[in-house]
């Protein structure tokens, strides 16, 4: 509270002495740079040859397009504002907590959201005068003091600091210089939060630029180097931030790494199988296919591989057995007592379902008036009849069928060959799986079923009558063990572009 009453002290009361009524704060597009130019005895002059002031007015016209607000320091009565003509470096104490109050006072007369930004030019020598200080604890070192103070003030302020040092901080005749790195480093600290850490300037000082979150704050001037390294330093800190050094360090150090990186997962995911890759399994009806994971084989493309499946001859090497089986359903009539039947019924009994769809058809097409009678009767009792009673009658097994009237089967029979329905429930071929091992067991599975081969967890994805053979099963990858674990946890999509692959099946061989 105190430095925020000081700065509003400051800012509205009168003068201090020497230094002339605070002038309003100009308009400005660009950013507003304070100067706090530290005005002690000990500060080395700007240029070694050039004049004190011209070499300050210089410095000053740096900067293009924005405000330059100049404050000269030493101790609290010895402060100036955009006064270059008092810059003399003759003044007796060095007190940065004054000037910053100084400074957050002109800040506060900037309308909110204005870009505002402070570089010290200093020497880091730590000087300030008892007398402005008659409240200091007693026993505490008063530099110290003053430094905590300042510390406090700049984590008030919230506006970024940058600190140019002139001269050499730990040459003879400096007192307890060594000391000041520390306090200048906790003053950017302060006042510009995590981007001033340790690690930060040491990035951004190494790639030499300022970037949009590393930025360099601290920056050295020699006393011979003069306005030849000042004047690139001042037009750094007064640009506007550039992602050029965040583009550098992704390019000189995670960019490498991460196509290292990609390279390594590459490595590790290419080989098939990997999750959402496809094996295709050519079967015939009545013969067992049996499969085993991870074995040395040959494939169709000629390459020799020991992951995903591969065919055996025998089941006891085998890790599962696919076997596909015709329905076992009779639609022939075998087992019924078809004496009563009328001929024109009893000729349905042996022909397939789509001759009896076609006989039917044709009879209510183009039949005679008789035939045409039977077969729309014969269509109505047959759609009459419901899915489920039609089921029962045609599985019943042929032994039992002797009591069964057979003009019923006829019925049952017709129904099945106008329902797609039934016919894709009844005839549709079955898939019996058999693993082995200790939780091995025997299963009728369907497409969207789960089976486990090996280490392997496959996805049934399609059984189409197509391929080769009689049939074409299609098993989805969903669980693909490997090196750590890499074809586990990730996407699909991203394995699929590592891998350079064309295609994500493979028929087994």
């Amino acid at each position: 509270m105190l430095p925020a009453l000081l700065a509003l002290a400051l800012q509205a009361g009168p003068a201090l002495p020497g230094e002339g009524a605070p002038s309003p704060p100009p308009a400005s597009e660009g950013p507003v740079i304070l100067f706090l130019v530290d005005n002690s005895a000990s500060l080395p002059p700007l240029d070694p040859d050039e004049d004190r002031v011209k070499a300050l007015k210089k410095m000053l016209g740096f900067i293009e397009g924005g405000t330059q607000r100049l404050i000269l320091f030493g101790g609290s009565r010895e402060v100036s504002v955009d006064d270059v003509s008092r810059y003399s470096n003759d003044g007796q104490w060095t007190d940065f907590y004054y000037a910053f109050v100084r400074a957050q006072g002109l800040a506060l007369s900037y309308p909110p959201g204005t870009d505002i930004r402070m570089v010290l030019l200093t020497d880091a020598i730590v000087d300030p005068d008892p007398a402005d200080w008659p409240n200091a604890p007693v026993g505490e070192d008063l530099a110290a003091h003053t430094i905590r103070r300042t510390v406090e003030l700049l984590r008030e302020m919230r506006l970024p600091l940058y600190v140019i040092l002139v001269g050499d901080p730990t040459g003879p005749g400096a007192g307890d210089r060594e000391q000041s790195p520390g306090f200048v480093l906790e003053m950017v600290r302060a006042a510009n939060g995590a981007s001033a850490a340790p690690l930060a300037q040491t990035l951004a000082s190494f790639l030499g630029d300022d970037g949009l979150l590393l930025r360099k704050f601290i920056y050295r001037v020699r006393p011979d180097e003069g306005l030849e390294v000042l004047e690139p330093t001042v037009r750094r800190i007064a640009s506007p931030p550039q992602p050029a050094v965040e583009a550098k360090i992704f390019g000189y150090f995670f960019l490498p790494l991460l196509l290292i990186l990609l390279a390594l997962i590459g490595l590790f995911v290419r080989s098939f199988p990997g999750p959402g890759d496809l094996e295709i399994v050519e079967l015939g009806f009545e013969q067992p296919v049996h499969l085993v994971a991870d074995r040395l084989h040959r494939t169709h493309e000629g390459s020799l591989v020991a992951q995903g499946l591969s065919l055996v001859s025998d089941a006891r090497e085998a890790s599962a057995t696919f076997t596909l089986r015709k329905p076992d359903v009779d639609l022939t009539g075998t087992g019924l007592d078809a004496g009563g039947l009328d001929p024109s019924d009893a000729a349905l009994l042996p022909l397939d379902l789509e001759a009896l769809r076609e006989k039917i058809e044709v009879a209510t097409d183009s039949g005679t008036r008789e035939e045409k009678i039977r077969a729309l009767n014969l269509d109505y009792m047959a759609k009459s009849m419901s899915a489920r009673d039609a089921e029962q009658i045609l599985t019943r097994p042929v032994a039992e069928r002797g009591h069964l009237p057979a003009i019923d089967f006829v019925r049952a029979k017709t129904h099945l060959a106008l329902s797609d329905t039934l016919q894709e429930r009844l005839l549709a071929p079955r898939l019996h799986l058999a693993t082995y091992g200790r939780d091995g067991a025997r299963r009728e599975v369907k497409p969207g079923d789960g089976v486990r081969i090996g280490r392997y967890g496959f996805t049934v994805r399609d059984l189409a009558l197509e391929g080769r053979k009689d049939a074409r099963l299609a098993l989805r990858y969903d669980r693909v063990p490997s090196l750590l674990g890499l074809k586990t946890i990730l996407p699909g999509y991203l394995q699929q572009a590592l891998r350079f692959r064309r295609s994500r099946q493979r028929a087994v061989s």
